[in-house]
């Protein structure tokens, strides 16, 4: 009559034979989700527990056993020893074992669960690539200092600095110190300081990462991602209406109001000399 072990239900019990609660599968245990019968339960279809609903009707003691009595596999977790790697009891375990990750090889993949499945592979495959590009950029080089960028004493020195325009590497510290030294009187910084130290092609700002990538495609997603993060955080110039930002419509930080609203920006349309239309600096309306 002992009380069922909640962690040997879930395949998760580390005491074994040792346990002073029951390891009998046979035991059926209160094992619902309390949280989604009230409706909040943060894990969704990641909650170990079963996600019944209560019977609206009280036809008795007899009708809620029925109810509570069969669930859809869906609803059912999967051993966590062998999502962890190792289930010690192996084809004998009385837990579902998920499918085979391809990408990790954690029998991870929840037979039933579509959506959580393909969730797992996109980040583990994620994951994977990251891994990938950080044993690639282990040699790589700056072409300042000539150092191995990821091997430079400091974790804020181990990043690169991405030039937009072109495919030379740097550390993030020497091409900072190079863009931002004060130009000589009568030096144009575009042509000097803003310009690449080997090819002198001109990139307007630099993006900061811990990964050399390896391809354009690749180049191209992480300056994406830098532009999406910058875009998330309120412009201290603009400061919400208060101020005025220098770099007006290509700024890539937030221009939020107070109330939210961002700040429309109008393009103005101009005709050259030669009879072409171009566009003017941006400006805000």
């Amino acid at each position: 009559n002992r009380i069922l072990c909640k962690f040997f239900v879930h395949g998760s019990c580390l005491k074994g034979e040792n346990c002073e609660y029951s390891h009998d599968s046979k035991h059926h245990a209160n094992n619902v989700c309390t949280f989604y019968q009230k409706g909040i339960c943060s894990y969704g279809t990641r909650c170990r527990y079963e996600h019944v609903r209560t019977s609206q009707k009280r036809d008795g003691d007899h009708h809620k056993a029925l109810t509570l009595c069969y669930t859809h596999p869906r609803e059912h977790p999967i051993c966590s020893f062998a999502a962890a790697g190792d289930c010690p009891r192996g084809s004998q375990c009385p837990h579902m074992h998920g499918d085979v990750c391809s990408t990790c090889g954690k029998k991870c993949l929840h037979p039933f669960r579509p959506e959580e499945r393909e969730e797992h592979t996109k980040e583990c495959e994620k994951k994977q690539k990251h891994i990938e590009a950080l044993k690639k950029s282990q040699e790589i080089e700056c072409s300042v200092c000539l150092d191995r960028v990821l091997s430079k004493a400091t974790p804020g020195e181990r990043k690169f600095g991405l030039l937009t325009e072109c495919h030379h590497p740097f550390c993030i510290q020497c091409i900072r110190n190079w863009r931002s030294s004060a130009p000589v009187s009568g030096m144009d910084v575009n042509s000097t300081l803003r310009a690449c130290p080997i090819c002198r092609k001109l990139s307007y700002f630099v993006v900061p990462s811990v990964v050399w990538y390896s391809s354009p495609e690749e180049k191209k997603e992480i300056i994406d991602v830098y532009k999406a993060k910058l875009r998330s955080i309120d412009c201290k110039h603009f400061n919400f209406g208060n101020g005025s930002c220098p770099f007006g419509g290509s700024c890539f930080y937030k221009h939020a109001y107070t109330d939210g609203n961002l700040e429309e920006v109008v393009v103005r349309h101009l005709g050259s000399q030669e009879g072409e239309t171009v566009i003017a600096d941006s400006v805000a309306g």
